[in-house]
């Protein structure tokens, strides 16, 4: 096996608003550095990588482009790439979210030109390398954030010490698969899945979040800048914040202890991977319709007397701008989300949504699974379960970000923010499709 690596900065320009709530934060600056990371691995004379970017989403309407600048720049294994976000919701709008009110079309640009550097740099490097596989596990750090409530209702971020909280709607996953890469005597990459939110700092400064100090930390240990590349598992039930306790969980300075936790897990880790050998290396991918959410005149009725009810109000009289206002009761909030059901309804979107779902596998050593979504947890335990493969990451936010994918018994529990109906929400019954052709997929 062959390997070569390249790195680009993406940092944004001060004043490019920041990606991940309800309204665009005009960034004032960076704690830390936004990097594409292009890891290229050649076996038999076929290149598959992965490209990795702090970014909170991008459609497939950019992986394709991404690809085909690719391709243009002549490298004919531009669909053999695993384009995906590692999700910090402190990095720039690459995606219309929430109507896309702060995308900035000469940073996509940018970002498309740098990801063909990054991918030059990374092939034109290619040497002969060993690749390294195993498993750490980390329960700490992350928490199911879906709460069974006194209710009877299913509510996401109750708060923390809400007396009505009755137990967590469901499980984490606390394994992390490992690969790593030695290239001429010394370790040259990490590649960490790992089950969690990016979310942790808040505000209006840059950040890749805890995925970025993670890559620090790691660094500290070994002495020098090997890169790390953290590819999000499942998680769109899960996120960082554990409501047993009153501590302030939303700062720069939580970013930097959940990354130095999971570094701590890696690094600890590090000298029980075992060497493999890899005779083959194959990309395959496969096509799926991912129909979008239809509401019922229940729900459109309902969200209409919200919306009458609650009349003007502006974004800043709110306290409160992401999905916690929902269990604060905040008015912006509420009529948020009813105009984003009824946007269903009134203004549909027709098309036919088609997604991309990718697989790179070196033998039956490893196989790294893209979904182009953020799956619940449960969504890539299934799919783990089922794989041949000695080690299988799943990797979230890869070749495009479709949204929410919850099971669908989930959907009828009321208080969720990550059941909550918009217009490009996929379909209630859309997590065994996935489940489903992630698994024969692995399997071919």
């Amino acid at each position: 096996m062959r390997f070569g690596f390249a790195k680009e900065d993406i940092t944004p320009k001060r004043g490019i608003g920041l990606c991940g709530y309800f309204e665009p934060r005009p960034n004032k600056g960076a704690y830390d550095s936004l990097n594409i990371r292009a890891a290229l691995f050649e076996c038999g004379g076929k290149v598959g990588g992965i490209v990795s970017y702090d970014l909170c989403l991008f459609g497939r309407a950019l992986v394709e482009k991404f690809m085909a600048a690719v391709k243009a720049a002549g490298f004919d294994f531009a669909r053999d790439l695993l384009y995906s976000c590692t999700h910090t919701h402190t990095g720039p709008y690459t995606s219309p979210l929430f109507g896309g009110a702060g995308m900035d079309q000469a940073y996509i640009d940018d970002v498309i030109a740098k990801t063909v550097a990054a991918v030059r740099r990374a092939y034109e490097s290619l040497a002969d390398a060993e690749m390294l596989t195993g498993r750490t596990e980390c329960s700490t750090l992350a928490f199911n954030r879906r709460f069974w409530m006194k209710d009877g209702t299913v509510l996401t971020n109750p708060g923390k010490l809400n007396p009505n909280i009755v137990r967590p709607e469901s499980i984490i996953d606390p394994e992390i698969p490992l690969m790593a890469v030695k290239q001429d005597g010394m370790m040259r990459l990490i590649v960490a899945n790992i089950s969690n939110h990016t979310d942790t700092i808040g505000g209006d400064l840059v950040s890749a979040d805890w995925p970025g100090r993670m890559e620090r930390a790691i660094q500290d240990h070994f002495g020098y800048d090997i890169p790390v590349i953290t590819l999000i598992a499942p998680q769109g039930n899960i996120n960082h914040f554990n409501v047993e306790n009153d501590f302030d969980q939303t700062n720069y300075a939580e970013a930097c202890r959940i990354g130095k936790g999971y570094a701590a897990a890696v690094i600890s880790s590090l000298y029980a991977l075992k060497p493999v050998e890899v005779n083959e290396l194959r990309v395959l991918s496969t096509e799926f319709e991912a129909p979008y959410v239809q509401v019922s005149d229940k729900e459109y009725n309902e969200a209409k007397a919200i919306v009458e009810s609650i009349g003007k109000i502006s974004a800043t009289s709110a306290d409160d701008l992401t999905s916690e206002g929902i269990a604060k009761g905040n008015a912006y909030v509420k009529k948020f989300f009813a105009q984003r059901l009824m946007e269903c309804r009134d203004n549909p979107i027709k098309t036919k949504r088609m997604e991309i779902m990718s697989v790179l596998e070196f033998g039956r050593e490893l196989a790294i699974l893209s979904i182009p979504a953020e799956p619940f947890v449960e969504i890539g335990l299934e799919i783990k379960k089922a794989s041949p493969f000695k080690r299988t990451m799943v990797s979230a936010l890869t070749q495009g970000e479709i949204g929410y994918v919850g099971l669908p018994e989930c959907y009828d529990r009321g208080g969720g923010y990550e059941t909550r109906p918009s217009r490009s929400a996929p379909a209630h019954d859309l997590a065994p499709k996935i489940i489903e052709t992630g698994i024969n997929l692995i399997n071919k």
